[in-house]
């Protein structure tokens, strides 16, 4: 697989239009997975899959053939979710307080959730609490979490695409495994 990929490269760079397309086709899916497990969004993770082909085959010819091609697509991908995430504001604001519109002051309206009470730590429920709990991770631990359990990449992959030691990986992983468990005892997940 690594010398398909060099192979592919190798004709990108020469200008060879269905290497190109193979090499999308390849790895489009995973690019977005990463970016949506990122970002929680999927229009947002679209975009910025789509960047990160962009800035991959912009610059083909930095490229090493020592390391992976995934690896460098990978951490290419990771780096710009970081980057936009920090660069997101959220805006927060009161529930309660009413809205100023063109015709003068409005309240906000929410409906009820769909499922009853007793339905709450359904399957989706604790998929929802999860997810939030890797979404409350800082960036550089929630990245380790995505990769190793939703890219199933290993400890030697991740160090190798995000440039950190290993021994960084292992205890940033840890380190997310322990702050992750914190936060879904607080939510009750494990009840």
């Amino acid at each position: 697989m690594r010398e398909e990929d060099i192979q592919l490269v190798a004709r990108c760079r020469a200008g060879d239009e269905r290497a190109f397309r193979a090499l999308l086709e390849k790895y489009e899916r995973a690019v977005f997975s990463i970016c949506l497990r990122m970002v929680r969004n999927r229009d947002e993770a679209a975009d910025l899959a789509q960047e990160a082909f962009i800035k991959v085959f912009g610059s083909l010819d930095k490229y090493n053939p020592a390391y992976a091609f995934s690896s460098w697509l990978f951490k290419i991908t990771s780096n710009l979710c970081i980057d936009h995430l920090r660069k997101r504001r959220i805006t927060t604001f009161a529930m309660d307080e009413p809205v100023e519109g063109e015709k003068g002051e409005y309240t906000r309206q929410y409906v009820a959730p769909d499922l009853p009470p007793d339905e709450t730590f359904s399957r989706d429920e604790k998929m929802r609490r999860l997810e939030e709990g890797i979404a409350a991770l800082p960036e550089h631990y929630r990245i380790m979490l995505v990769l190793r359990h939703q890219e199933d990449m290993s400890y030697e992959e991740i160090a190798e695409s995000l440039s950190i030691p290993l021994g960084t990986v292992k205890a940033r992983i840890h380190r997310a495994r322990e702050m992750l468990k914190s936060i879904l005892e607080d939510t009750d997940f494990f009840a």
